[in-house]
């Protein structure tokens, strides 16, 4: 069976790869079935449900890898994982890589910001110097065992500016990085997403073009009015879609629980959500029943002989 790794290489010299945000096992396998060629292990999600903590890099390294682990364990398709900014420094950068590479990923980002890290949605970002930052990046690319495996390297320098965050990104793929992340949420001191849709697509053709090599998303949608068929087109190689799968669950479980709170029963959300995972027995289903208890009848059929 072909590696995780050199499926994602081979995905990245296609067509852009859309990997959508997952946070467990269960998101893993249901994007898979919906027909993702790839997934996305979005830090904020994995905080957000392992700790019910918000993206504030709470989690540890040996915490991260294990739960990498039974994600790509999960999926048949590769797992890019979010290692922050490799729990410490390049020594601890470098064992972050070889664990996860241990755990079945395919592939990470790791950030230049410092410490104590940020969510880019929340105030209080700041970066490592140019230099801690490539050297975090070499530390990772030496660290590898795999050749495949992928690593692409994130920078949170627009909270400098759009050159700052460009030059880092070019020095990122001058070092080695197989793609650049940059973070464009703040421009000219201001917020993206405070502009208009047509002006936000500008900004991303204009950071596409300037960086000279392979570019990831951030994690976020298209501006209104566009989909990820116009960032395709504006260049970038990989998308995800870092929160949304989280949001999701977790508006539909509130609303589930309010309806139990409010009228004893799920009757009335079920029939106004009729999916197939309302149904426990599909939902395992999802998470491979068929498999295993084909496994189990295979042993069963051999103890009886």
């Amino acid at each position: 069976m072909t590696r995780a790794t050199t499926q994602l290489r081979a995905l990245l010299a296609g067509e852009m790869v859309v990997a959508p945000g997952v946070f467990d096992a269960l998101s893993a396998r249901l994007a898979q079935l919906a027909g993702f060629t790839a997934v996305h292990m979005t830090g904020l999600g994995v905080e957000a449900a392992q700790l019910g903590a918000p993206d504030l890099g709470l989690m540890t390294m040996t915490e991260i890898a294990q739960h990498a682990a039974r994600i790509a364990a999960a999926v048949d398709v590769p797992v890019i994982a979010d290692i922050d900014t490799g729990f410490g420094g390049v020594l601890n950068v470098q064992r972050t890589i070889r664990e996860i590479e241990r755990a079945g990923v395919a592939g990470v980002h790791i950030e230049d910001q410092s410490l104590p890290k940020h969510c880019p949605l929340l105030a209080g970002r700041s970066v490592v110097s140019r230099s801690e930052a490539v050297d975090r990046v070499k530390a990772a690319l030496d660290a590898r065992t795999d050749p495949d495996f992928v690593i692409a390297a994130r920078s949170d320098a627009d909270t400098i500016s759009f050159g700052e965050l460009v030059e880092r990104c070019n020095l990122f793929l001058a070092a080695g990085a197989d793609l650049a992340m940059p973070v464009l949420m703040t421009v000219d001191g201001g917020s993206l997403f405070a502009l208009p849709p047509d002006e936000q697509m500008t900004w991303h053709r204009r950071l596409v073009a300037a960086i000279d090599g392979p570019v990831m998303g951030m994690g976020a949608g298209a501006p209104r009015g566009y989909t990820h068929h116009d960032l395709a087109a504006a260049g970038y190689r990989l998308m995800m879609y870092s929160a949304d799968a989280l949001g999701a669950a977790a508006n539909a479980m509130a609303a589930l629980f309010a309806e139990i709170r409010a009228t004893g029963t799920t009757t009335g959300y079920t029939d106004a959500n009729p999916g197939p995972y309302a149904d426990p027995l599909t939902l395992m289903r999802a998470a491979r029943l068929d498999d295993y208890v084909a496994a189990e009848r295979r042993y069963a059929a051999s103890l009886a002989k």
